[in-house]
């Protein structure tokens, strides 16, 4: 015996939570883009502005794949957790 004890149901259920606030998440970071104009640096500094604008376009993008993962994750997790619960159904049908 593994040892390994699973509610299936409660499991799922708070998977579905958190894939539904990622996607949440995944929307509020998608509707907002870093803004910082070249000029912003200063006219004679438009060069470093331009590249302080690319290195934020830069971590937003960071953070979109890491919401992108989490959501993968999410979704993989509720995948296994099927496959466990359907593998359990299945032992403790041949248990009876």
């Amino acid at each position: 015996m593994s040892g390994i004890i699973i509610d299936h149901t409660q499991t799922l259920t708070a998977l579905a939570r958190m894939r539904a606030d990622t996607e949440e998440q995944r929307q509020r970071h998608a509707s907002t883009r870093p803004a910082l104009p070249p000029t912003a640096a200063g006219r004679a500094f438009t060069d470093r502005g331009a590249a302080i604008a690319a290195m934020l376009q830069q971590v937003h993008e960071a953070g979109a794949a890491r919401i992108d993962a989490l959501r993968d994750t999410t979704d993989a997790a509720q995948a296994q957790v099927r496959v466990f619960g359907d593998v359990d159904k299945q032992f403790g049908g041949e248990l009876s």
